[in-house]
């Protein structure tokens, strides 16, 4: 039986957990999201490196930013393979769904970003109108 890790001494305890947390932190399909709510702005970082622009969707939807990254069947060094993720995220309090733009850096990283305009919580005194000669229709 071939182990996973090579090793000249049998693994036990902490030494086995260590080892299999490092190779799960990197499994090829784990994606690193960074989400950052900054008081102007709010930014979604995530890896995409396997998609292309045109394989990528980033919509607005009640109030969530959907993205969504597809390819059909491709080869590749070890046979064929195809992908697809969609994630979903709330839009926060002061970022309007027109506002949101999205980028593919050349390094595969997809940002987001939804600019924040701070929410006016003031109270707002409404005039009263006053009809001298008109009757009270209730």
């Amino acid at each position: 039986m071939t182990s996973l890790w090579p090793t000249t001494k049998p693994l036990f305890g902490d030494e086995v957990v260590l080892r299999s947390i490092d190779w799960l932190e990197n499994f090829p399909w784990r994606n690193e999201t960074i989400i950052k709510k900054e008081k102007d702005k709010y930014r979604i970082c995530l890896q995409a490196k396997d998609f292309s622009p045109e394989e990528i969707t980033v919509k607005t939807v009640d109030g969530f930013i959907i993205v969504e990254g597809k390819h059909e069947e491709k080869k590749d060094e070890d046979g064929y393979i195809s992908r697809h993720f969609v994630r979903r995220y709330a839009l926060p309090e002061g970022c309007r769904p027109e506002s949101v733009e999205s980028r593919l850096s050349s390094d595969g990283i997809l940002s987001i970003t939804a600019p924040r305009k701070p929410v006016s919580r003031r109270d707002t005194v409404i005039p009263v109108s006053h009809e001298s000669n008109a009757k009270s229709k209730l």
